[in-house]
């Protein structure tokens, strides 16, 4: 409940003014407690930041080791895959095929003139009956079969007229045997179109196929027939050697590389950034000046500095370096696949001087050519135990984890903002109290000086009389 103001209508004072600019002074502490507590959860929020960023680090690192990034593969390219596309299935006989095609494999067609259904019916083909509507349109005839998945056939609308089947199988076998056509068709012979099967040859060994799609052309690959090959030559089929796919490995060390400089620049931007002092001098302060800086310098260095956060770097910038016990020299670091900050050279980069990595990619492939199994060993270890990667992300686990060393201070953030919040609250309510009092002080002085003035007026009044 508010205190009754009555403001200078006796001393002439404002005394409303001469509260608001004592509860200001007050209020100091206050605000210091407004801007100890914009840091904490700054702090806190960066640290968060941080903790996300290596994480990611940490996942880009467990990639390197991944059972699946050193499967072993095998490159199956085609010299046109216009005509002649492959994809590999299996493990393939390394070399070389020569693929013509002389024919495409197609499915049987008939042409149908078409009249809507008079009513509800259906329609057999090959004994299996679809079920159609009264008033049906060409469109939706053709769809009642299209999304049949028992029937045997497709149907094509040509347009409101006319309706083209097409077997659901392609080769010479895939015929149509029955069709009944309750009345809403009509064929036209003259259309028809029988299946055939795809004519090509490997190495000029003569094959068919009643599809495009062969599986037992070249085994351990899927050939697709795509085009006849009769006026452009026949198509090269290449199968590299079985090996681990080197531009996957070069993809997932890039990763790691761009996730770990991102880490890096985020936390040592923070440990160089200093705060903005308060430009406001001491009888500026005491004279209730506010503060002219704005949020983000408020925000500044917050973590300028911060010991623990520049061990961090350290720590993991070691590990980079680190080589590997019980590998060969020449492989027992990731400096030799071409992970480093940068070569040497006459003026060192602001890059390698805060940490950041580069990756060489001809180093790395000159490596992956020359000891495939050496850089897998380096980062997977031998027999997938050991290896960098595995190390590295043990590094960062005591760090990132849930009761690592950045969960650990951000939860004592927490515990810092629940004893501020708690003062903050007394804090309020001895001011709350202190404003009333001094409310009703002065409301008091007021009515005090008022009832005077009124004695003093009456007794002005009483001796006027007298004489």
């Amino acid at each position: 409940m508010s205190t009754l103001s009555i403001s200078g209508l006796a001393s002439g004072l404002d005394t409303s003014s001469i509260i608001a600019q004592m509860m200001a002074l007050e209020r100091k502490p206050r605000a210091l407690l407004d801007t100890k507590q914009t840091l904490i959860e700054t702090r806190q929020q960066l640290l968060r930041d941080f903790q996300t960023k290596l994480r990611a680090v940490q996942t880009a690192a467990a990639d390197l080791r991944s059972v699946a990034l050193w499967a072993q593969t095998q490159a199956v390219e085609s010299s046109d895959d216009k005509k002649v596309s492959v994809a590999s299935t299996s493990g393939a006989g390394v070399g070389g095929y020569q693929i013509e095609v002389q024919q495409l494999a197609n499915a049987s067609q008939r042409t149908f003139s078409f009249t809507s259904p008079a009513a509800d019916g259906t329609i057999t083909i090959d004994g299996h009956a679809t079920t159609v509507r009264a008033g049906m349109t060409a469109q939706e005839f053709a769809t009642a079969f299209n999304t049949d998945k028992d029937a045997t056939v497709y149907a094509a609308a040509i347009d409101d007229n006319t309706i083209v089947f097409s077997t659901r199988r392609t080769g010479e076998q895939a015929t149509f045997i029955e069709v009944d056509p309750n009345g809403s068709l009509v064929e036209d012979p003259s259309k028809a179109r029988a299946g055939r099967d795809a004519l090509y040859t490997i190495d000029g060994v003569a094959k068919r196929s009643s599809e495009n799609v062969v599986r037992d052309a070249i085994a351990g690959v899927t050939v697709t027939l795509r085009g006849i090959t009769t006026s452009t030559g026949p198509v090269t089929i290449s199968i590299g050697a079985p090996g681990a796919d080197k531009d996957a490995i070069q993809r997932k060390l890039q990763a790691f590389v761009d996730a770990y400089n991102t880490a890096v620049d985020a936390i040592r931007g923070k440990l160089t950034e200093k705060s903005v002092p308060d430009r406001r001098t001491q009888q500026d302060i005491k004279n209730g000046v506010p503060d002219s800086r704005t949020s983000a310098e408020l925000k500044a260095g917050v973590l300028f500095g911060d010991r623990q956060l520049t061990s961090l770097l350290d720590t993991m910038r070691q590990s980079i370096y680190m080589p590997l016990d019980g590998l060969p020299a020449g492989m027992d670091s990731l400096a030799d696949i071409g992970i480093s900050t940068g070569a040497a050279s006459a003026t060192t980069s602001a890059d390698a001087l805060a940490g950041k990595l580069t990756l060489d990619v001809e180093r790395l492939t000159k490596a992956l050519t020359e000891d495939p199994n050496g850089v897998r060993n380096l980062l997977q270890g031998v027999d997938n135990a050991g290896g960098w990667a595995r190390g590295f992300e043990r590094t960062l686990d005591d760090i990132v984890k849930s009761e690592g060393i950045l969960s650990s201070r951000i939860n004592g953030a927490d515990d810092e903002l629940r004893a501020l919040k708690s003062q903050m609250e007394q804090m309020d309510k001895r001011l709350e109290l202190r404003e009333r009092s001094l409310t009703a002080m002065f409301t008091a002085l007021e009515v005090a000086m008022s009832k005077s003035q009124q004695q003093s007026e009456w007794l002005s009044g009483q001796l006027a009389g007298l004489s």
